[in-house]
């Protein structure tokens, strides 16, 4: 657990970040959801999840977030894939 002071200084930050006045609302939530898709993080997968309905999220919208992280994280794969046949054959 992180000491309090830090704590709470994580939690500014992740307001601030929440918040950014540069993105609206539902954006930011598509973003932390996709992030936490690609991240893996099953907990803030399932608080972001709960917190669609009230941003007006569509199950579309989900899956198009879903799709963009499977295809960077196949493209992720394949590159670290030819990185490695490569640095094999030097």
């Amino acid at each position: 657990m992180l000491p309090e002071r830090q704590q709470k200084a994580f939690g500014e930050f992740y307001d601030t970040v929440r918040e950014n006045g540069i993105l609206d609302s539902k954006t930011t939530l598509l973003l932390h959801l996709g992030t936490a898709m690609a991240v893996g993080c099953s907990p803030c997968m399932e608080y972001y999840l709960g917190q669609v309905e009230k941003e007006g999220i569509t199950q579309e919208e989900i899956g198009a977030v879903q799709a963009v992280v499977m295809a960077v994280s196949a493209g992720r794969v394949n590159a670290q894939l030819r990185e490695v046949e490569r640095k094999r054959r030097s």
